[in-house]
C-alpha cells in the first residue's frame, strides 16, 4: 500500500476503533474519551488520562507533568498545537523528523499528537515514533512521560526521568540542579547548586537572593559550606561573591594627596602630582573604588569608578576638569565598603599664570664653602615651563643666575653655597617682579662632628648634690640620643660604676643644648632628664661620659663619643690630660666655643659666650675652662651657632 494511502485509510481505522470501544454518540449521556466534544464536556482528546489539557471529565486543565521549559524535552509533548515549545520535538508540522514521531504523523499542524498521543507510555508515539532517523535517537525520545527532543531529552541520566525534568520551584532535585550553568531555583538541594567544583555545598550557596554572582560565589574548591567563603564574608546577605571576591579583607586606606590641581579643558591624572587611591593590601582581583565629586566642573572618569589592577595597591583617579560647569574647587570622596576618604581638586585656566610662594627652607646655616639644596615653590603649577631669577645679597654665598619650574610641576631645587665665615644675607627668587626671600649664615666649621659635653658641675650652691651635666650639638643637623647613656667614674675607679640611659625619646637640636641633672639639682633651668641618684659626683675630681647603648663600663671603652675627665687624679681623661683646678662653689667646667676662648670670653656678656661649644681637641685640659659662675642651659635655651 502506497503512503498516501495508508496516511488515509490508518486515521480512519482508529476512528472506528474508538467509535466501538466508546458505544457511540449519545448527546444525553456524553461518553468522555471518545474523541466527540458533547453536550457538557468542554474538551474531549480520546482518551481518559490525567495530566494533559484534558482530563477524565472532559474539562480542560493545565497539566501537570511536563517534560521541561525552552530547548526543552518538550512542554507537553503532544497536546493541542504543540508537542513541545521551540526546539520541540513537534512544532507544527511535525512531533519528529521527516519519517515519523508519532501515529501517522502526530505532529500535523494544530495537533502535535492527538489521537493515540506523541508521547505516551513507553514511546512518542505508539506506531512509529521513532522509526528511521527516530524522534530521539540513544535510549528513547524520553524515557517515562518524556517526550525529549534532539538525541535525547536529557542526555546523561536523563533531564526529566520521572515524572519532572525541572518543573516548579526545583530544577535541580537529585544527582544534578539542571544542565548547564544553572544554580537552581532554590539554589542548592540535592548534591550540587551548581556548576565548578562546587558553588555552594552544606547550608549555604551564596545565602539568599544569590548563589554567586560576579566574580566568584566563593572561591575554589568550596563556595560557601556555612558561609559562601572565606575571609570575613565571601558572600553573606544577598550576595555570596559580587564585585571583586567573595571575600577580600582589603579596604580603603588614602586617597593622596590632599590638595591636588586640574587645567581646564583637560583629562587626565591630577596635577602636580596624580591623585591615586591606595589599599590597605594588594588586591587579589581587580578592586572597584567608587569616587564622586562635589562639583561639576571636576568630572571623575568611568562613572566614577577607579579600579585597582590585582596584584596592586593604588590607582589614579582620572579627571576631566571644566572651570564653567561649577565650583573652581571640588571636594572628593573615594568609597569603598564602609570606608572613605576626601581630597581637594582645584580647576586651574586653561593659561593662568603662576606666583611665587616662597623658598625652603626659610634659614640655611653653613660653613664655609658647603652646600645645600634650596627649593622655590609656586602657588599653582606652572602652565608652561617658567624661568625664576636667583641671587644674593650680603656676600654670603652664590647661587646659579635662574632655575625653571617644568610645565605643570609647583616646584624646583637649586644649590647655594656658603661664602666667607662669619657673612650673614639672603637668597633671593624673582619672578614677574614678585620676589621670595630666604635667610642665610656662613659659620665657622666646628671642630668636631658628634655631640659633646659641654658644661659639668659637681657640686653647686645648694650643696654637693646640686649637680648637672650639659650637652650641646656643634653639628648642622639634630641627633637622636634616645637611649645613650651618662657614665660616671671616680678618679681613680677601675670602671663607670653609674650608669644613666636617656628616654627614648630624647633629642637635640643643631646647635642645641640638653641638660641632664641630679636629684638635688637647685638651678633655675628646668632639666630635660634628671639621673635621680644613680650616681654621685665628686665635685673635684672624676670622669663623665656619653655614649650609645652599646657602650660598657670599661674606661677605654671606644663607644664613648665624649669624655671629660677633671681634677688632677683623674686616671682615664682624653689625652691623659684632665683639667686641672677644682671651680668655686657656684662654677662649672666648660668646654670652649673655639681656640682662643678663655674664661673671661666665655662667661657674661664675653666675645665667645653665645658661640656654642664646639672645641674638641680630645684632650680635656686644652678643651675646657672654668667658670666662676656656672650658666646651664636646656633644650628650651635656643641654639648658638660657632
Amino acid at each position: 500500500m502506497s503512503w498516501s494511502s495508508r496516511h488515509l485509510l490508518v486515521p480512519l481505522s482508529a476512528v472506528l476503533l474508538v467509535l466501538s470501544a466508546c458505544g457511540g454518540d449519545d448527546d444525553k449521556n456524553p461518553v468522555c474519551g471518545n474523541g466527540i466534544i458533547e453536550s457538557g464536556e468542554a474538551c474531549d482528546d480520546g482518551n481518559r488520562t490525567e495530566g494533559d489539557r484534558c482530563n477524565n471529565s472532559c474539562q480542560v486543565t493545565t497539566p501537570t507533568t511536563d517534560a521541561g521549559t525552552n530547548t526543552d524535552a518538550g512542554t507537553d509533548a503532544g497536546t493541542e498545537t504543540d508537542a513541545g515549545t521551540e526546539t520541540d520535538a513537534g512544532t507544527e508540522t511535525d512531533a519528529g523528523t521527516e519519517t515519523d514521531a508519532g501515529t501517522i504523523d502526530a505532529g500535523t499542524e494544530t495537533d502535535a499528537g492527538t489521537t493515540t498521543d506523541a508521547g505516551t507510555e513507553t514511546d512518542a508515539g505508539t506506531v512509529d515514533a521513532g522509526t528511521g532517523t527516530d524522534a530521539g535517537t540513544g535510549t528513547d525520545a524520553g524515557t517515562g512521560t518524556d517526550a525529549g527532543t534532539g538525541t535525547d531529552a536529557g542526555t546523561g541520566t536523563d533531564a526529566g526521568t520521572g515524572t519532572d525534568a525541572g518543573t516548579g520551584t526545583d530544577a535541580g532535585t537529585g544527582t544534578d540542579a539542571g544542565t548547564g550553568t544553572d544554580a537552581g531555583t532554590d539554589a542548592g538541594t540535592g548534591t550540587d547548586a551548581g556548576t565548578g567544583t562546587d558553588a555552594g555545598t552544606g547550608t549555604d550557596a551564596g545565602t539568599e537572593t544569590d548563589a554567586g554572582t560576579g566574580t566568584d560565589a566563593g572561591t575554589e574548591t568550596d563556595g560557601g559550606a556555612i558561609d559562601a567563603g572565606p575571609a570575613p564574608d565571601a558572600g553573606t546577605g544577598t550576595d555570596a561573591g559580587t564585585g571583586t571576591d567573595a571575600g577580600t579583607a582589603v579596604t580603603l586606606s588614602a586617597l593622596e594627596p590632599a590638595a591636588v590641581f586640574a587645567r581646564s579643558g583637560t583629562t587626565g591624572e591630577t596635577i602636580p602630582e596624580p591623585l591615586e587611591v591606595t589599599l590597605s593590601a594588594e588586591a587579589t582581583t581587580a578592586v572597584v573604588v567608587q569616587v564622586s565629586s562635589s562639583s561639576p566642573s571636576v568630572v571623575v572618569a568611568n562613572g566614577g569608578q577607579v579600579t585597582v589592577p590585582a596584584g596592586s595597591r593604588s590607582a589614579p583617579v582620572v579627571v576631566t576638569a571644566d572651570e564653567a560647569a561649577g565650583s573652581a574647587k571640588a571636594t572628593l570622596t573615594a568609597t569603598l565598603g564602609g570606608d572613605s576618604r576626601t581630597a581637594t581638586v582645584r580647576v586651574l585656566g586653561a593659561t593662568e599664570a603662576a606666583s611665587l610662594a616662597y623658598l625652603s627652607p626659610e634659614t640655611v646655616s653653613l660653613s664655609a664653602g658647603q652646600t645645600a639644596n634650596v627649593t622655590v615653590t609656586l602657588d599653582i603649577p606652572a602652565a608652561a615651563a617658567t624661568t625664576v631669577a636667583l641671587s644674593t645679597t650680603g656676600n654670603v654665598g652664590t647661587v646659579p643666575a635662574t632655575v625653571t619650574v617644568p610645565a605643570n610641576e609647583i616646584s624646583a631645587k637649586f644649590t647655594f653655597t656658603a661664602g666667607a665665615s662669619g657673612s650673614t644675607g639672603t637668597i633671593v627668587a624673582t619672578l614677574n617682579g614678585q620676589s621670595v626671600s630666604a635667610q642665610a649664615q656662613v659659620t665657622a666649621g666646628p671642630t668636631t662632628n658628634h655631640v659633646v659635653i659641654s658644661e659639668v658641675a659637681g657640686g653647686g650652691p645648694a650643696g654637693a648634690g646640686d649637680e648637672f651635666v650639659e650637652l650641646y650639638n656643634p653639628t648642622n643637623a639634630e641627633v637622636n640620643i634616645g637611649g645613650w647613656k651618662l657614665q660616671y667614674k671616680s678618679a681613680t675607679g677601675p670602671s663607670y660604676s653609674g650608669t644613666y640611659t636617656l628616654p627614648s625619646t630624647a633629642r637635640i637640636a643643631a646647635h642645641g643644648f640638653y641638660l641632664l641633672t641630679s636629684s638635688g639639682y637647685a638651678g633655675t633651668v628646668t632639666a630635660d632628664s634628671s639621673w635621680g641618684t644613680v650616681f654621685a659626683m665628686s665635685a673635684t675630681a672624676g670622669h663623665v661620659r656619653i655614649g650609645p647603648a652599646a657602650m660598657g663600663t670599661t674606661p677605654g671603652d671606644t663607644n664613648a663619643v665624649d669624655t671629660l675627665g677633671f681634677g688632677g687624679t683623674a686616671n682615664a681623661a682624653e689625652g691623659n690630660s684632665p683639667v686641672s683646678g677644682a671651680p668655686a662653689t657656684a662654677g662649672s667646667y666648660e668646654r670652649k666655643a673655639n681656640a682662643g676662648a678663655s674664661a673671661a670670653t666665655m662667661e657674661g656678656s664675653g666675645a665667645d659666650a653665645a658661640k656654642g661649644n664646639s672645641y674638641d681637641t680630645n684632650v680635656n685640659s686644652a678643651d675646657f675652662i672654668i667658670r666662676t659662675t656656672r650658666g646651664p642651659q636646656n633644650k628650651a635655651s635656643g641654639t648658638e651657632v660657632p
